[in-house]
């Protein structure tokens, strides 16, 4: 890393201009299940220990045995910035600053291509054999970095400070005399550089490395043969990863790696995210000691990372495969065949033309998967309908946006005796995605867009410290018991976070998305005590004296999507939870022992007036506890504490 600034003074103005350059690397040895980990569930004999001592795997789970290989990522990125500045003071009451940065920021690459995107139709001549849409450094239109370096990235700034100054008068009486008020706006917009969390999603994935699940359970004894049948599904351990660039690349075989469980990529079309920052406010002394701080603040934030499904299910195809009562080959046997296509069944094998099993070559009639580009015979060429399975692939991607706006108030006093800080704030803040795994819809990403996960409508804190006068009250009394006292505590009043809402198990949306299925709302919020027995809530029982407490809002307000192919009408976050009402409380005693000594004694309740304050209730309508609170945070601690300084 290289930085510098140099400054100059020019009359009224401050020149600064400077710059900085970073190199920065991270090499990864990761190990997950190097010699492989077995799951069991009870499917078979309802207990999961008696299952595991029969060497049942589990039949229902996602990972009935996983095994990984060594997992390298050598990841590298440069990144460079500079700027120009420039304090203008115009009067003496008025100061403007006007600056410009301009940056750069590579996205991460490895140091051999270790890396893939996602580019649906498109398929990779640097390993042709491989499904068709998943691209490779070196691929066309697919740099090193796989998302282009882009060189545009200019961040304006503006601040300005001004201080009104008025002897007499209206505005006197408003604005005080000079010194008196001050007014700061400002304006900037800020890149930010990209994280190594990106390509962390992708160290070891096919080919260059090797996380196997098995679809299906497997014997416990020899995890590569369906434990149904005892037919084998693949040797894929020991396990020798290929060299980029090597001949044998073009002849690479990809039935080892299936079925890909979970593929993430990272889009070839991604920008640098930035943001837009902007604020006003206007001070004003009340006295020598107390200030009055007015302000509102406002952040946009545009390409923010965030992921979406890249290879979801079509919806469009499972229904036709559903009214057309096509054969399902991977769910089906001789003694129970299964026709139609639902909810879960888009990594399924399926046959138009007869009840018969779909092999090795791509036989007219038969569909691979409903996620539309998988369907190609490279993907399950040379593999039984067993393992012939779609992937969970989620692309990485700068697609999300956020707005924040707020009104500030804030109080502050500074004294001897007394200081305080009291602040309200007023604020919303809106997104597309609040964080990773949050993910973006990828049919409609207006559908996504709610308050954000911190949203907090109000927020009222107070924070205070008093140095208790009892040397002046009890003058007579020895300085060492009477000095020293203080009194100390924070308060605080909120609107809670919002409740996250969700339909996640039952895959509606026929896409094998579960984080973008809502329910649908059929009718207002009602929000109750959930300290109450209410008789609208999922525990409420005639028979159970306080049954129905806990629920903070009735479950009437929404009702269980079931149209297939459809994502539900409710928001994914639109209201509140509980808020919070507590209070901090200390007592400390410094007493001075000499003049480099002294002894503090601290008692501290957290919580002091043991107001019950409740964590979100559950938003899954798919779960027994929809709408009811099942958690709380901290009752009130108490707690004494001694040091000693020397």
């Amino acid at each position: 890393m290289a930085s510098d600034v140099l400054s100059k003074l020019l009359g009224k103005h401050t020149l600064k201009v400077g710059g900085e350059f970073r190199y920065l690397q991270v090499n990864e040895r990761n190990f997950a299940n190097p010699n492989g980990g077995f799951n069991f569930d009870g499917n078979v004999t309802g207990v999961d220990f008696a299952d595991f001592l029969l060497g049942a795997t589990c039949t229902q789970c996602s990972a009935p045995y996983t095994q990984a290989a060594l997992q390298l990522l050598d990841s590298r990125t440069r990144y460079g910035g500079a700027f120009v500045q420039d304090a203008w003071k115009v009067k003496s009451n008025l100061t403007l600053n006007l600056g410009l940065r301009w940056e750069v920021s590579m996205p991460w690459y490895d140091t051999q291509g270790k890396l893939q995107a996602f580019i649906p139709g498109e398929t990779s001549t640097v390993f042709p054999l491989s499904p068709t849409g998943l691209v490779f450094p070196g691929d066309p239109g697919v740099p090193k970095t796989l998302a282009p370096t882009r060189y545009n990235n200019f961040g304006p700034r503006l601040g300005l400070a001004y201080s009104p100054g008025f002897s007499d008068g209206a505005l006197g009486k408003i604005f005080g005399g000079p010194g008196k008020t001050s007014i700061r706006a400002a304006f900037g917009l800020y890149y930010t550089s990209i994280e190594d969390l990106n390509l962390f999603y992708e160290v070891a994935d096919a080919p260059f490395g090797l996380y196997w699940t098995s679809p299906v359970s497997v014997l416990f004894e020899e995890p590569f043969r369906i434990r149904a049948t005892g037919a084998s599904i693949g040797q894929r351990f020991p396990f020798t990863a290929p060299v980029p660039g090597a001949p044998s690349n073009k002849t690479l075989d990809f039935s080892v790696y299936e079925p890909m469980n979970f593929f993430p990529g990272y889009n070839t079309h991604n920008k640098l995210s930035y943001a837009e920052h902007f604020n006003l406010s206007i001070q004003r002394e009340l006295t020598k000691s107390t200030v009055l701080t007015l302000a509102y603040v406002g952040t946009e934030g545009h390409h923010l990372i965030t992921q979406q499904e890249a290879n979801p299910g079509s919806a469009a195809l499972c229904l036709n495969l559903e009214a057309t009562q096509a054969y399902d080959v991977t769910q089906s046997t001789p003694l129970n065949p299964v026709f139609g296509c639902g909810p879960g069944s888009e990594n399924h094998v399926f046959n138009t033309v007869a009840a018969a099993p779909c092999g090795a070559s791509f036989n007219p009639g038969c569909v691979y998967s409903t996620k539309q580009s998988l369907n190609n015979p490279n993907y399950c060429s040379g593999a039984t309908p067993q393992v012939c399975f779609g992937t969970g692939n989620t692309n990485t991607l700068t697609a999300a946006n956020s707005i924040y706006n707020a009104a500030q108030i804030t109080v502050e006093r500074k004294a001897n005796d007394f200081t305080f800080l009291a602040a309200y704030t007023f604020a919303k803040g809106l997104d597309d995605s609040s964080a990773f795994n949050d993910l973006v819809n990828f049919s409609n990403a207006k559908i996504s867009r709610g308050l954000s996960s911190s949203d907090i409508t109000h927020n009222f804190v107070a924070s205070y410290v008093w140095l208790m006068p009892f040397d002046r009250l009890f003058a007579k009394a020895p300085k060492r018991l009477t000095q020293g006292w203080q009194m100390q505590g924070i308060t605080r009043f909120a609107t809670g976070f919002p409740i996250q809402m969700n339909q996640g198990n039952d895959d509606v949306s026929l896409a094998d998305s579960s984080a973008t299925d809502m329910p649908d709302r059929v009718g207002p919020v009602v929000k109750v005590n959930p300290r109450d027995v209410n008789t609208g809530c999922p525990t409420f029982d005639p028979n159970t004296p306080g049954s129905g407490t806990g629920c903070y809002f009735l479950p009437s307000a929404f009702a269980f999507n079931t149209t297939p192919g459809t994502f539900g009408t409710s928001n994914r976050r639109f209201f509140h939870g509980p808020g919070f009402n507590n209070t901090d409380f200390g007592i400390l005693k410094r007493t001075t022992i000499h003049e480099n000594y002294a002894f503090d004694i601290r008692v501290e309740f957290f919580n002091i007036f043991n107001h019950a304050q409740f964590k979100n209730p559950d938003g899954n309508i798919d779960d027994q506890n929809f709408g009811t609170v099942t958690s709380a945070r901290d009752p009130r601690i108490g707690q004494v504490s001694a040091k000693f300084y020397w």
